[in-house]
């Protein structure tokens, strides 16, 4: 038997890095881009002020691994 782990998509990772602000923020328009085993999502995280989140999350794991 054998363990199967698929990789974190530009989809689920949105969802990784929503779940995550919606903790303490309004999320509005995502901007996903991959780089090096590395998936970066830049949140807007308010309609006025233009408040800019990134996140780095590992493709492999789906863990965050950087917040900016």
């Amino acid at each position: 038997m054998s363990l199967y782990v698929e990789d974190v998509n530009a989809k689920r990772a949105e969802q990784i890095a929503t779940n995550f602000l919606q903790q303490h923020h309004s999320v509005f328009d995502m901007k996903t881009s991959f780089e090096n085993g590395i998936w970066l999502v830049e949140a807007k995280t308010s309609v006025f002020s233009k408040s800019v989140k990134k996140l780095r999350i590992d493709t492999k794991t789906g863990k965050i691994i950087g917040v900016e």
